[in-house]
């Protein structure tokens, strides 16, 4: 069983232990029990499971394990609001009876789902015990960087083994990743997966729509059953999940990821200075009329997902200045100016 393998079994385990499965996790959980080389493994995360109860080693020990257990599957069932009966085992077997209760959960569950209620949307983190509330880097194994937006988060393995390197995405991130043509790197996000040897790219999941956005580089975006596109600089590809439906934009990507970006601080700023940043932050040319516009000063603060036109509003208003977009989507500013 390969490294991703093993990973996202641990993972969907996890997720269905705290009742948060989506209903395709749910299915993949399902389809990965019952295959015969993942066994080994879902006898190791019972067995955390049962070591996770950490009960004191006394004479009755090996009942009040089971009582534990056993009230702990009880518990999972009422969370699918689904009525069962359990057999109580002696210790010798209790591994397998819980491996086949958890499996009929599972298969119970699939027939339940229409009464389960939609899981909330979890918390950003990079382990199940470290919550990740604020835009925040990864930098991975392989050495590629991972800038992880609020509630969202990534799955990954402390090291890379294999022949490719798998991450597993919920919500939002931008990947920069280092160049390995022998090891491609993929992402897993609900239905889609982003294949590449090496670039820069956003991705974004946000209900049923997937959106993949490149900077630098390409990617191929595929699901389980075909290829939906390659992607270039500047494109967006949109995938939505519940038709099955997909399209590719042009767009300027920097706008896409401009939520990893620090606030926009310009404190005594001469706008000569701010046309600088606002070029480099926006990928837009910002011109000026005439010098002395240069020369004005000022001072402003905008959020980090401020777009372009309402800065230049902004400090078009502070300047005495007015605008005009072009045709190409750049910006010049007109005005007397300042001595």
């Amino acid at each position: 069983m390969s490294t991703a393998s093993v990973f996202r079994i641990k993972y969907l385990f996890q997720k269905y232990l705290d009742n948060s499965c989506t209903t395709e996790e749910f299915n993949e959980l399902f389809e990965l029990m019952a295959k015969e080389e993942n066994l080994s493994e879902i006898e190791g995360l019972l067995e955390k499971l049962w070591a996770d109860t950490e009960m004191k080693p006394d004479a009755d020990a090996e009942v009040v394990h089971q009582e534990v257990l056993y009230n702990k599957l009880l518990e999972i069932v009422k969370k699918e609001k689904n009525v069962y009966s359990f057999q109580k085992r002696s210790s010798k077997t209790i591994i397998r009876s819980v491996a086949a209760t958890v499996a009929l959960l599972i298969c119970a569950g699939l027939y339940f789902l229409h009464t389960r209620p939609k899981p909330m949307p979890m918390q950003a983190r990079i382990t199940p015990s470290n919550p990740v509330r604020h835009v925040h880097e990864i930098r991975l194994a392989d050495g590629s960087v991972v800038t992880l937006n609020k509630n969202s988060h990534l799955d990954y393995p402390a090291k890379f083994n294999g022949k490719t390197r798998e991450v597993y995405l919920t919500g939002e991130a931008y990947f920069d990743v280092r160049h390995d043509p022998l090891h491609p790197f993929l992402v897993h996000t609900g239905q889609i997966t982003t294949r590449v040897l090496g670039t820069a790219f956003n991705i974004k999941s946000e209900g049923s729509l997937i959106q993949v956005t490149v900077t630098r580089g390409k990617v191929k975006v595929s699901t389980p059953k075909k290829t939906l596109g390659i992607v270039l600089p500047n494109h967006q590809i949109s995938y939505n999940e519940i038709n099955n439906q997909s399209s590719i934009d042009i767009l300027n990507a920097k706008t896409t990821v401009l939520w990893k970006e620090t606030d926009l601080v310009m404190d005594h700023m001469t706008l000569k200075e701010a046309v600088a940043i606002l070029t480099e932050r926006y990928g837009v040319k910002v011109i000026l009329d005439n010098e002395k516009i240069g020369s004005c000063r000022f001072s402003a603060t905008f959020l980090n997902t401020t777009g372009l036109e309402q800065v230049v509003k902004v400090l078009s208003h502070l300047n005495n200045l007015s605008y005009k977009w072009s045709k190409e989507g750049d910006v010049t500013l007109s005005g007397s100016g300042c001595e």
